[in-house]
């Protein structure tokens, strides 16, 4: 490989890692629209800023599970659309990058959350959307770890993609890189926009948004 293509192969991967930063940021808006849907279909008025949803009215806790359900059904709906989107012949070339880092930005959260879980021991909204079905968040754990193994299996084996220490590699940058982003827009949407929004209660004690009495 020449200087010149080594150059071209260094700005395809920082593109691509553009377009992949891009299209987790869309994929996490739709995360947090998926909430508010569930919200809505029950009545229940609800806004989202950039990284959180926010029921605008005091809720139940069947209703906050439900609620709570939206958004990884929301990842769920994004993966498949675009894996269909993305095996038809006369998509566009750059729609399918996109779709590609649709794909992948979606299993990344699924990767971060799980971790977050596990590390935390709290299933947060994992657990109160387990506890719709009666199951514990560590199911919901396993099931996004099959999930996300499904989608990257599927991912290299039907786009030739060699197992290898470099491509190894490179999904780890990206892996670091969206969690950077995810970190730095949570941490912006928290000190400008989740103040906007009231704190409500759920009926079994809990205030949600309780931020604002600290």
């Amino acid at each position: 490989m020449t200087l010149h293509d080594s150059k071209k192969s260094l700005s395809r991967k920082i593109q691509f890692l553009v377009l992949v930063m891009i299209a987790s940021i869309i994929s996490i808006l739709l995360h947090e629209l998926g909430h508010c849907i569930f919200y809505w279909l029950q009545g229940i008025p609800a806004a989202m800023s950039l990284t959180k949803e926010f029921p605008l009215k005091d809720i139940t806790v069947t209703q906050h599970a439900i609620g709570c359900a939206g958004g990884p059904l929301a990842n769920i709906f994004q993966i498949v659309i675009a894996y269909w989107l993305y095996q038809r012949d006369k998509v566009n070339p750059r729609i399918k990058k996109f779709l590609a880092a649709l794909i992948l930005a979606n299993a990344f959260y699924f990767i971060v959350i799980s971790l977050s879980v596990l590390l935390k021991r709290s299933g947060g909204e994992l657990e109160d959307a387990a506890n719709l079905v009666g199951l514990s968040y560590l199911y919901v754990v396993g099931l996004f770890a099959i999930l996300t193994c499904t989608i990257l299996y599927l991912w290299v084996t039907r786009n030739g993609i060699k197992t290898s220490v470099k491509n190894g590699a490179c999904f780890l940058v990206l892996l670091i890189a969206y969690f950077a982003m995810l970190i730095g827009l949570w941490s912006i949407d928290s000190e400008l926009f989740w103040h906007k929004f009231p704190t409500i209660q759920i009926d079994d004690g809990r205030l949600y948004n309780e931020h604002l009495h600290k």
